[in-house]
């Protein structure tokens, strides 16, 4: 999927450790003019973009795709998580 886009927040670069592997990720808060949506880059992606700075003030072109993940709350019932991973943005 690709969208227009203005950054509202720009979360900044991180990483962690997970099973004894270093995960990294840069995450954004977008609007697309209808929405505004969390979105992530993944470890590679963020690494390579973890000095970039993305003007706040202009439009940006994100591509990237939604995944759905089941979860289960406290009381036993089912739920579904949106995510949004960034593939590229300019």
């Amino acid at each position: 999927m690709e969208k227009q886009v203005m950054i509202l927040q720009d979360f900044g670069y991180s990483e962690h450790e997970y099973n004894g592997e270093t995960i990294a990720k840069r995450g954004f808060l977008l609007d697309d003019g209808i929405d505004f949506f969390y979105a992530e880059m993944p470890s590679n992606l963020a690494r390579r973009e973890k000095e970039t700075t993305f003007d706040p003030k202009r439009q940006h072109t994100v591509q990237g795709a939604w995944t759905a993940q089941k979860r289960q709350a406290q009381d036993g019932r089912d739920y579904y998580i949106n995510n949004f991973y960034i593939s590229k943005l300019k």
